[in-house]
């Protein structure tokens, strides 16, 4: 049988978790990001143009999206130049109605037939 390999444990920047050896190892799992934003894309989703709802950012864990206006289909896409679609990533048109998406990349919005707001929850 091989012999064992010692373990250092290190924490998600790669420093070295004080204390901790091969022989009593010590595990830290991080989940998500240590920071938090919010915010709104207020009225302004429509078939008109194609709206940012957050702008890309290295290092986001996920963001949450809310429909909070709630009366027609919203859909989610990855960029500006589609307007007025129903294609993408379709969210009810219902208040509440939620999508979580891993990614750092922007997030636009398009309605097919008339003005939304969603609110966003980032964590990075």
């Amino acid at each position: 049988m091989p012999s064992a390999t010692p373990v250092t444990p290190v924490d998600r920047s790669g420093a070295s978790i004080g204390g901790a050896s091969a022989a009593s190892p010590a595990f830290h799992r991080s989940v998500g990001g240590s920071t938090l934003a919010t915010g709104q894309a207020a009225s302004s989703i429509s078939p008109a143009a194609a709206t940012l709802i957050v702008p890309a950012r290295a290092g986001r864990q996920s963001v949450v999206l809310s429909n909070i206006t709630g009366t027609q289909p919203v859909y989610l896409i990855a960029t500006a130049g589609t307007t007025g679609a129903t294609t993408g990533f379709f969210m009810a048109g219902s208040v509440g109605a939620t999508a979580t998406i891993a990614t750092a990349a922007a997030i636009y919005a398009t309605s097919p037939t008339a003005a939304q707001t969603l609110s966003y929850l980032e964590n990075y």
